[in-house]
């Protein structure tokens, strides 16, 4: 077996692993972008799961606020839970924009 035989095999392989990562990133639902070698390929795997958790963590704080608000609008509740409250909601809204 000569030298070029094993860089023929080696680049074989690295193909077929390759395309498993593309399509196990595609069956979640990821893109895999242009990546020519594995290392693009988690290079940018990476930045859309870092992506996908700064979304998730943005609707949880929005939900959260939006809990907070329900108690600000309950009129049985005494005025200093209602202003406690209304300050929660802005306060987890705050936490988006720094």
């Amino acid at each position: 077996m000569t030298k070029e035989d094993l860089e023929r095999f080696a680049a074989i392989v690295a193909a077929a692993e390759r395309e498993k990562l593309t399509n196990w990133m595609w069956s979640l639902g990821y893109a895999t972008g242009h990546g020519d070698t594995i290392e693009d390929l988690l290079d940018h795997l990476r930045t859309q799961i870092t992506e996908r958790l700064e979304a998730e963590v943005l609707m949880e704080r929005e939900a959260c606020a939006e809990v907070a608000e329900t108690t600000v609008c309950d009129t049985h509740l005494p005025t200093g839970v209602q202003i406690y409250s209304s300050k929660a909601a802005a306060a987890i809204r705050a936490r988006s924009n720094a």
